[in-house]
């Protein structure tokens, strides 16, 4: 297997050390779609000596092309879709799914996979949800099979998850999605995976925005 979690020119997050990394999560690549990837600069934050405008442009063709690919053979996990287009997964204050508001701010179609603010659901499509590997194995540790998680087992998970924040010390905001997106990864319901974000956000605040 030759799948990559970054593209070189991607910055991880500050819990890694750069490598590429792997993991179960990340969906398989073909030669031509990894080829792709290696293309598109992933990166959320272009350094200023970078033209952001012209990663834009580069980045373009190869990520329509990625997504026609995948698309194609079905590569992108539907819960990971529904990410994407189901309002239900967008908790924010603003109504509609991720996709809608993309639209409502006059970006869709092609518009709103090449748009720079894509790139984090795009790394989702791809690799999954953006935390180390241990916080990842400690999160599923404690959902075990996920086969049987019920509802009665959402407290003890929100109260692990809220231990992994402080002990780790995930001290940006943004994480609190990335736990929601492990979670769905993991196969919590729409509600349950709810509840994880909303407790990794609590957590966050409460420990670090004092």
């Amino acid at each position: 297997m030759n799948e990559r979690r970054y593209s070189a020119r991607y910055e991880p997050s500050g819990f890694t050390d750069g490598k590429a990394l792997m993991s179960r999560h990340h969906i398989k690549l073909t030669a031509d779609e990894q080829a792709l990837v290696d293309r598109i600069d992933l990166r959320v934050n272009v350094p200023h000596a970078v033209d952001g405008h012209a990663v834009y442009l580069a980045n373009k063709e190869p990520i329509l092309a990625l997504l026609k690919l995948l698309v194609a053979r079905d590569a992108i996990p539907k819960h990971r879709i529904a990410y994407w287009t189901d309002p239900k997964l967008n908790s924010g204050r603003l109504k509609g799914s991720h996709r809608d508001l993309f639209a409502r701010n006059g970006s869709s179609g092609a518009e709103a996979y090449t748009h720079p603010h894509f790139k984090p659901y795009l790394r989702y499509f791809l690799y999954g949800a953006d935390l180390p590997d241990q916080v990842i194995e400690e999160f599923e540790k404690q959902i075990g099979n996920p086969e049987w998680f019920s509802g009665s087992d959402i407290i003890a998970l929100t109260k692990r998850t809220r231990e992994i924040i402080r002990s780790y010390r995930v001290q940006d905001s943004t994480y609190a999605d990335e736990f929601h997106k492990l979670a769905l990864d993991n196969g919590l319901s729409a509600s349950n995976a709810e509840s994880v974000k909303k407790n990794a956000a609590e957590a966050i605040r409460r420990e670090f925005k004092r």
